[in-house]
């Protein structure tokens, strides 16, 4: 039986003890990752801090990899291929990608804690 109004269930997700920079980067990482914000945040809190400090170097490199720059329209592609593959690397690493990483094989290698 639900208890809780269906209001309740239609408020956005918006995760305790976080401020409003935090909520954005994470909905602007889960947009980025097709994730949502509820599962990317989640995906943050029980990752490991190894874990944690390399999913955001990979941000912040899929961020440079984005800004526009001058050069040839190879290079371009390059660096929209390269984006492609820091994110999708950033999803396997987050637990995101059970397929690609199952989520036990991340745990075991000390990359993310135990549900």
């Amino acid at each position: 039986m639900n208890m809780l109004p269906a209001k309740a269930n239609a408020q956005p997700f918006v995760p305790l003890a976080l401020e409003e920079e935090d909520i954005a980067v994470y909905a602007s990482i889960g947009a980025a990752l097709e994730c949502g914000t509820e599962a990317c945040a989640e995906a943050f809190m029980l990752a490991t801090p190894t874990a944690r400090d390399t999913a955001v170097r990979l941000w912040q490199a899929v961020q440079l990899l984005n800004t526009p720059h001058e050069g040839a329209p190879g290079l371009r592609v390059q660096w929209q291929l390269q984006a492609q593959q820091a994110l999708e690397a950033m999803r396997a690493l987050l637990g995101l990608d059970p397929e690609r990483m199952p989520t036990a094989a991340l745990a075991a290698a000390g990359l993310r804690y135990s549900a």
